[in-house]
């Protein structure tokens, strides 16, 4: 006979020791925890102390709030894990009643509140903790921890005051008064000026490289302006839904859904006020390419923005590719033979990094089709206008369908392997050596030779060497180190006579100062190159500082070389017509008398 009976599900204490060891993965967001815990106590100021003695650390959260009073409240609320919270307790983060775990994971905890003390020491004890009665009455709640690990001791935390900069980072915008020793580290967010403020959130927009989200003051998460386009600050003035950890904010949230229409709102705002020459992160430039494939932005919004990167680091925008008849390309940043091709206007090399940042896996000819198909559909209609209309006007319609075309016929694969697969036989590599060659001072001519020389004379060069070399790609190039190798054919088309072509020679010169990295079959730029480079031209021996110095020599030289030119032509002439006039045989006929 079948037999049924109703059974419920149980919790290995195993699993619960795990989700107090991995519920914080740091000790700063355990002490968030404890800071969310005690302003839902009703706390009006909360202290944090950290204290190193040696290689061991003690840590201190003391706050006025209600604190537990209760043998049956521990039992109910400090015992009990996952206890849900009720209603009438109107709590602001709290869902739970497991965060207190957090704080547990990082040390011996000494909890003193009422008449109660409870001891908790997971690494020696388990999940068994102590629990003292009838102590002299305390308020709020007084938490100390011995740490079983110093946090002052690593990379991440040199001092504590690191330390404390990352706590207020955490709890900035929370509404209670924080102290971390003794010093203040919150602020009211009403009390703040921003950007802008609806019945969602608080928001400062244009701050650093990414997005920090606070939950009702308390941080919760970071998003990269590489995903959003913008960058700031935002403080939910309502809860969010956040996951387990309190690590993300749920996408279903309405309250996060608002807070996206305003940042998206405020980035397509940024990008039609922006003016023509107004600098742009990489992160902002690649959002709108986003928009572009998606079609968040219209067309005609971005089309003349420079968001398309060259190999050389530069910026395109639609209209140049569309009004641009050359050839075009992918191909690695900093590729010297990219970098030729864009000087002799023969190719346009675009960067391959927007390929991998598309995960973009189609034929690269075809790329623009795919980037402007959302942009070019017809058949998605809101309110009875379709998104073509609305995206594109139909008088750019023919331009841009003409656009698609003509970039799918003139693509040039960039490598030989390219081209076999696409089985054509020219690509961008072919004419192209590249091979560096430096050439030995017996191979210079004297005009090489007085150049170098007159270069290498100047105490600017950091102690590198001045040298002539060979290559199919490259102007100049540097070891990082000891020479800069000046390129000959480059050499040659510098006009001495120009003071713009010595300022280009002596600008080319410097780029190459700045490299301390080897620059052959590269153009990379870190930012140290910016740094040095930077510093090079601010200096008071600065190369530039020289350019005026070297005209003139270059100048002087050439007047040296055609004087004594002219005097060997009129020594040419003398010696012609003594020999005419017989004199040469007289002289020789009057020595051998």
């Amino acid at each position: 006979m079948v037999k049924t009976e109703k059974r419920r599900l149980k919790m290995h204490e195993d699993l619960l020791m795990k989700v107090i060891k991995d519920q914080a993965g740091t000790l700063e967001k355990g002490i968030l925890e404890g800071v969310m815990n005690l302003i839902e106590a009703g706390a009006t100021r909360g202290d944090i102390g950290l204290i190193i003695e040696g290689d061991k650390g003690l840590l201190t959260i003391d706050d006025d709030g209600q604190g537990i009073t209760t043998k049956e409240e521990i039992i109910a609320n400090f015992e009990q894990f996952g206890t849900p919270h009720d209603e009438s307790e109107n709590k602001i983060w709290a869902k739970f009643r497991m965060g207190r775990g957090q704080l547990f994971a990082f040390g011996q905890n000494i909890w003193r509140t009422a008449t109660f003390e409870m001891i908790v020491d997971i690494k020696n004890w388990g999940l068994t903790y102590h629990l003292k009665e009838n102590l002299p009455y305390v308020n709020g709640c007084h938490i100390t921890i011995e740490l079983y690990d110093n946090p002052i001791c690593d990379w991440k935390y040199p001092s504590i005051e690191r330390f404390k900069d990352e706590i207020k980072e955490l709890v900035e915008f929370v509404s209670t008064p924080i102290y971390f020793n003794n010093e203040r580290v919150s602020v009211p967010p009403k009390e703040l000026q921003w950007d802008e403020e609806d019945e969602f959130a608080y928001y400062l927009f244009h701050m650093g490289d990414k997005v920090c989200f606070y939950n009702l003051g308390a941080k919760v998460m970071e998003k990269s302006s590489w995903t959003l386009g913008v960058s700031g600050i935002v403080v939910s003035k309502q809860q969010l839904d956040v996951n387990f950890a309190r690590n993300d904010v749920k996408s279903s949230c309405p309250i996060y859904r608002g807070i996206g229409e305003v940042i998206k709102r405020n980035r397509i705002n940024e990008t039609k006020e922006q003016k023509k020459y107004t600098a742009m992160t990489s992160a902002h430039r690649y959002v709108l390419l986003v928009d572009m494939r998606d079609a968040v932005q219209p067309l005609r919004d971005l089309r003349g923005k420079r968001i398309f990167k060259t190999a050389q680091g530069k910026y395109w925008t639609l209209n140049m590719l569309i009004k641009n008849n050359q050839e075009w390309t992918f191909a690695p940043d900093g590729c010297r033979i990219a970098d030729k091709g864009m000087e002799r206007g023969s190719t346009v090399c675009l960067s391959e990094s927007i390929l991998h940042k598309f995960n973009y896996s189609g034929e690269k000819k075809d790329f623009f089709s795919w980037l402007l198909k959302e942009q070019l559909r017809e058949d998605n209609y809101y309110g009875g206008s379709s998104s073509y209309e609305r995206n594109v006007f139909s008088w750019e319609r023919e331009e841009i369908d003409n656009f698609l075309i003509q970039k799918s016929k003139i693509y040039i694969p960039y490598s030989v392997a390219e081209a076999s697969r696409m089985g054509v036989r020219r690509c961008l590599q072919d004419g192209f050596s590249d091979t560096y060659r430096t050439l030995p001072h017996n191979k210079m001519t004297i005009v090489e030779k007085r150049i170098l020389q007159i270069l290498a004379d100047y105490k600017c060069w950091q102690n590198r060497s001045i040298c002539l070399g060979v290559s199919d790609t490259a102007s100049a190039w540097t070891d990082g180190d000891s020479c800069i190798v000046l390129e000959r054919t480059f050499l040659k088309n510098i006009d001495l006579h120009y003071k713009h072509d010595v300022h280009r020679l002596f600008a080319v010169m410097i780029h190459e100062l700045a490299h301390d990295d080897n620059t052959e079959g590269t153009h990379r730029h870190s930012p140290e190159f910016d740094a040095n480079f930077r510093t090079i031209i601010e200096s008071r021996t600065s190369p530039f500082s020289n350019i005026l110095i070297f005209f003139d020599k270059m100048r002087n030289a050439q007047m040296e070389i055609k004087k004594a030119r002219e005097d060997t032509k009129e020594r040419e002439k003398k010696d012609k017509r003594a020999k005419r006039l017989g004199l040469e045989e007289s002289s020789i006929a009057a020595k051998n008398k």
